[in-house]
């Protein structure tokens, strides 16, 4: 029983990876924000091996508010049209690499940023490598593009945390992904405001 409880923070990195990589291959905008609400609170229990939970828990709320924004946006403007099965395999087997450069990268980052533990390191790694290969297999879509900006300050956040722990600090973070989320869902109705206008 004390093995697995001390292998907690393992599994939760383990745990927000595979939501983040669901965030990539998904074609369905409310999977999109369903795996990113979970990769948010993976980030959060990280995050709070650092930081004390309360603290930790701006994180999740931050997080939630911008998946919450992005949700309703979308919700106005309905389905989006599947993509290609190849190009979801794409993403599925990019993905899948993201493993291997996060196992590559989190070693010598502990190195550079001795706080920080090899499950915050590989957890923040992998999110920030899975958010920027969204933004760019993605970069047609505004509600994608997002996302993938949100799971890179997830993974931002996570290890940040371990080098500074500030209430001003997790203010200002939480500010910026709502604020992101904020010009998503503005950018997403503008989008289809000017789709009704062509039509």
């Amino acid at each position: 029983m004390a093995l697995v409880l001390s292998d907690w923070p393992d599994a939760v990195a383990g745990f927000l990876f595979f939501s983040s990589l669901m965030v990539l291959v998904s074609d369905d905008w409310r999977w999109l924000l369903i795996n990113l609400a979970a990769a948010y609170a993976g980030a959060t229990a990280l995050v709070s091996l650092a930081w004390p939970l309360p603290l930790a828990a701006t994180v999740l709320v931050g997080g939630w508010m911008a998946v919450s924004v992005l949700g309703l946006s979308q919700r106005r403007l309905g389905a989006e049209k599947a993509g290609r099965r190849s190009a979801q395999m794409l993403r599925l087997g990019a993905g899948l690499v993201a493993i291997l450069l996060a196992v590559v990268f989190a070693h010598p980052l502990m190195g550079w940023l001795p706080p920080l533990t090899l499950s915050q390191a590989w957890g923040g790694v992998a999110l920030m490598i899975l958010g920027v290969w969204q933004v760019g297999l993605r970069s047609t879509r505004p509600l994608w593009v997002v996302a993938g900006l949100l799971t890179v300050m997830a993974g931002f956040e996570i290890v940040y945390a371990a080098l500074e722990q500030s209430l001003l600090l997790a203010g200002l973070l939480a500010l910026v992904v709502v604020a992101l989320a904020l010009a998503g869902g503005y950018l997403l109705v503008q989008e289809d405001m000017g789709k009704e206008a062509m039509q």
